[in-house]
């Protein structure tokens, strides 16, 4: 390529990044306006996702070599293996923790940088296929800002899906030419992938997969023996990469509580109403709203723009310019399609023998697959509208994106104001003498995900917090709970110092039963091991002396 064809090139990228800027800044609005001071922590798994960014940037500085041992959920060790890794987004954000950012705000800054990223890659996937920038502009902004992605912006690691398009596009170079650099993204790929969800990095592994299958030709045609040496050089290099980095997940995989039963995963299945639904503005409010938890509460509707150049796409005749990865698509298409219906179809009992599919309990997810190939699909059909309308074809382009992006459109977002952590942890992150902290109420069975607050709060001090949320929860978490929730009873306190608690956090305002709390209220000054500390609202702070002094 000429230094010309180049500079034109990176012109072409600066562009795209500020479209999908804007477009971001439009489908989060209006989050762009406060960063800092609003949030989705109305939701419990974002609460775990700021604590979890939070512990891996912590960690990455004073302990990595124990990376996994979360500070929550004392005594249990390895927690962070109950919930997503969010490795890789963790390290991205952490400069900004390490200037002193809140969770909260690094956390939204992750989220638009993960829009941005994804549709970056995507854009550069379908650049590749077509030779169009418009093309590919159109392709990213539909895969970032697609029905499901949008419904889960309390889930990072959904937002940050750019490895998926990264590692088709490290294949498809593969089978074109194989060069080192190719191997290395490919690699590097699945492997960030890995180090962001579990979810993700099985989706990513079964498109490889189908988009390896799909091009018989490109990999037939070549010197098997040794391409094939080479790609299985590269997955064991990355497999051991990841088996290294995420050793006590490996570990966690063998126990009985990480297996999802088919039964469970049925019930978190899509089914063919799901690729109807969507909550964007304008199809909820003229038809989606009558399917959307009645016959589906997964939104995989690519949206009728996208559907209809995905038809162009399919129904062209011949190569845009250069291969033009409707084979692939299509494939990534039909395993994402029969996935995502779970045991619905005998395929995914079949798969479900892999341990990492093990895992998984929504299947409904690898529907983002078939939006992947959708968008990819939809670009691919743009270009042929726009060689079928040469002079129209910037106003046509311009034109689809806005449509695509009025179909997709959510907002204005509902945010919740955050103002910061309270008071009450001050003295606790003062502290230098060592100890855990104990929330109260601590909550178990079906009020498990209120301990996600406290989560958070842990930021501040980071110590071992007995209180804790995620998908899983530690074998005796709710016996501990019960036991320790009696505090200040002389079996709750012996049971503390047990395992090295030191605060008692009382939020007497989250107390659905008013009588516990003025039961705490009335004891806890008759005990002289037990002396509160400080008080902030309806929140005490309570200390316990070790066994032995007054």
């Amino acid at each position: 390529m000429t230094s010309a064809g180049r500079r034109a090139e990176r012109r072409a990228i600066v562009a795209a990044a500020v479209v999908l800027i804007g477009l971001t800044a439009i489908h989060t609005w209006p989050l762009v306006t406060d960063l800092g001071g609003l949030s989705r922590n109305d939701n419990a798994d974002t609460l775990l996702n700021e604590w979890a960014i939070a512990w891996v940037a912590h960690q990455a500085v004073t302990d990595p070599l124990r990376l996994y041992d979360g500070n929550v959920f004392h005594p249990a060790p390895n927690t962070l293996t109950l919930s997503e890794p969010l490795i890789v987004p963790g390290l991205i954000g952490a400069p900004l923790l390490w200037l002193g950012a809140s969770p909260v705000l690094t956390y939204n800054a992750l989220i638009l940088l993960g829009f941005v990223l994804t549709g970056l890659a995507m854009y550069a996937l379908v650049l590749r296929w077509t030779g169009d920038p418009w093309a590919g502009v159109l392709a990213g902004a539909l895969l970032a800002f697609n029905a499901h992605t949008m419904t889960r912006l309390p889930h990072m690691q959904a937002i940050h899906a750019q490895w998926l398009p990264l590692a088709v596009l490290a294949l498809d170079r593969l089978l074109a030419r194989a060069r080192t650099r190719d191997f290395v993204l490919l690699g590097t790929s699945v492997l960030a992938a890995a180090l962001t969800s579990g979810y993700l990095v099985v989706m990513v592994t079964f498109a490889l997969a189908a988009a390896f299958v799909a091009r018989p030709r490109a990999w037939a045609t070549r010197t098997r023996v040794q391409f094939l040496a080479q790609l299985v050089g590269v997955a064991a290099v990355t497999l051991a990469l990841a088996v290294i980095v995420l050793w006590p997940y490996l570990q966690m995989s063998g126990d009985d509580s990480f297996r999802r039963s088919l039964d469970a995963v049925s019930f978190y299945a899509a089914t063919p109403w799901s690729y109807l639904t969507t909550t964007a503005r304008l199809h909820f409010d003229a038809w989606s709203h009558r399917i959307y938890n009645t016959l589906s509460t997964e939104a995989l509707f690519p949206g009728i723009i996208a559907l209809g150049l995905c038809g162009v796409a399919c129904a062209g005749r011949g190569a845009v310019t250069r291969y033009t990865g409707r084979p692939t698509l299509i494939a990534i298409a039909v395993v994402g399609v029969v996935l995502s219906l779970g045991p619905a179809t005998p395929v995914y009992t079949w798969v479900y023998a892999l341990p990492p599919v093990q895992g998984i309990r929504v299947a409904a997810r690898f529907g983002y697959l078939v939006l992947f190939a959708v968008a990819g699909l939809a670009g691919i059909g743009l270009v042929q509208l726009r060689r079928r309308y040469p002079r129209r074809a910037r106003v046509l382009s311009l034109l689809l994106l806005l449509l695509v992006t009025i179909e997709a459109f959510h907002g204005p977002l509902p945010f919740d104001p955050y103002d910061g952590v309270s008071a009450i942890y001050r003295p606790i992150a003062a502290d230098p003498e060592p100890g855990g902290v104990l929330e109260l109420p601590i909550f178990s069975g079906s009020g498990f995900h209120a301990n996600a607050g406290y989560m958070l709060s842990s930021t501040t001090h980071w110590r071992p917090l007995v209180n804790g949320y995620s998908g899983r929860r530690p074998e005796g978490f709710d016996r501990l709970a019960e036991v320790v929730g009696a505090f200040p009873a002389e079996h709750a306190v012996q049971r503390l110092r047990e395992i090295g608690v030191r605060y008692v956090v009382v939020h007497l305002r989250a107390f659905r039963n008013t009588r516990r709390a003025r039961y705490i209220l009335r004891n806890t000054p008759e005990r002289r091991d037990v002396q509160l500390v400080a008080s902030v609202g309806d929140d005490r702070l309570y200390v316990i002396t070790p066994a032995g002094k007054p």
